[in-house]
């Protein structure tokens, strides 16, 4: 009997679809047995994977870590064990650059399992009962706030992880993908990112800057208060009847017009641990995961949300979360990918608090910007 321990995170979308696919996998390899632990979604973005590899087997990944997985040799590479068509099919049927984004040097760490970008979230039934147009951009946002209702809200997730993602958003938007130059985020960017955000905090909720993504939908799903949210990683169970009390649309994020980039890029891959003693059946369930008749079957329907195209483009997967797939697929497609050198995952955690602190405290964009590339070349 051959174990596999795996390590997802913290959330129904994380580890139900793969203890489901496990359980399918074990009944055709009755010699393989896997079980899985949860992990924080806090500490899936920023635990580093030093402390689990010898642990576990599979782990859930972001994939901003590949260079420093890469360094310090922390994963398995799977390009040997995987051949050129399989490849070929997980490269063509990515859903935008997923499946590029656990490349590091040419050796792939992981395989996407679970694909998100920052989208926009808004509850139809309140938009049609107000006659609401949802904002196509930045600008549109801002006079969004003088259309709303009174006793409703737009959130934000601003809590520091969150408020991260979207600073680089807005820098992207705003100065194009290649704002980080040299270990410095262009200070210019950065400056402009901070002031919308500062112009923005004066009309949201007042606790968008204390949330995440997940307090913000279970609150636009249990209650009534919340109408819309520009900018959050998008969870298609809250698209799907029965999940919670009130249904949550999705939609793509407010753009920039002069700049044909959409939002941050997240998901989930799956990768290996280089402690991994089973490397062939290791390999072969993650393949097993990423399949694309799994990934739009059992992954899908056991409260995943896919990372493969074909199921993106599925009708069944668009009926069964309310589009929420075709209706977002624009900002996947067109989605900035944070750098991957060793170091960046550092430097992620420490300016996210960095910056959030300065934001509390009110503090010029001038005197952030100028902290966080300081603190950027001090841990590289």
């Amino acid at each position: 009997m051959i174990e596999l321990r795996g390590i997802a995170w913290d959330h129904p979308r994380g580890y139900e679809p793969l203890i489901a696919l496990s359980r399918l996998y074990s009944e055709v390899h009755a010699n393989v047995q896997i079980k899985w632990d949860v992990r924080s979604l806090k500490e899936f973005g920023d635990m580093p994977i030093e402390d689990l590899i010898e642990r576990y087997d599979l782990i859930t990944i972001d994939h901003p870590y590949m260079g420093q997985a890469h360094e310090n040799k922390l994963l398995l590479n799977l390009k040997p064990y995987l051949s050129s068509y399989v490849l070929d099919v997980h490269r063509e049927q990515s859903v935008g650059p997923c499946f590029q984004a656990y490349f590091f040097d040419d050796h792939l760490y992981a395989l996407p399992i679970d694909a998100a970008a920052l989208v926009a979230a808004y509850r139809k039934d309140l938009m049609e009962r107000y006659q609401l147009s949802l904002p196509g951009t930045w600008a549109g946002l801002k006079r969004f706030y003088n259309e709303m209702p009174k006793g409703y809200y737009v959130a934000w997730p601003l809590c520091p992880t969150d408020l991260w993602c979207s600073f680089l958003t807005l820098c992207a938007q705003n100065k194009g993908r290649d704002f980080i130059r040299d270990y410095t985020v262009d200070e210019q960017a950065g400056i402009t990112a901070l002031e919308e955000l500062k112009f923005h905090l004066q009309y949201l909720h007042h606790d968008s800057i204390h949330w995440n993504p997940v307090q913000i939908l279970d609150r636009m799903s249990q209650e009534d208060e919340i109408i819309y949210s520009p900018c959050l990683f998008g969870y298609s169970n809250y698209a799907r009847k029965g999940y919670a009390p009130r249904l949550v649309h999705f939609s793509n994020s407010p753009k920039n017009p002069q700049n044909d980039i959409s939002t941050l890029l997240g998901g989930v891959g799956l990768a290996i641990s280089a402690h991994c003693e089973a490397i062939k059946e290791a390999v072969d369930f993650v393949n097993y995961v990423a399949h694309p008749d799994n990934q739009a079957g059992a992954y899908l329907l056991n409260a995943g949300q896919p990372g493969n195209l074909h199921a993106w483009k599925s009708k069944e997967s668009n009926i069964l979360c309310s589009n929420f797939f075709s209706d977002t697929l624009e900002t996947l497609e067109k989605a900035y990918v944070r750098p991957q050198h060793p170091g960046w995952n550092n430097f992620q955690e420490q300016g996210a608090d960095l910056l959030h602190k300065g934001l509390v405290k009110n503090e010029s964009p001038e005197t952030m910007i100028k902290q966080l590339n300081e603190l950027y070349k001090s841990i590289l």
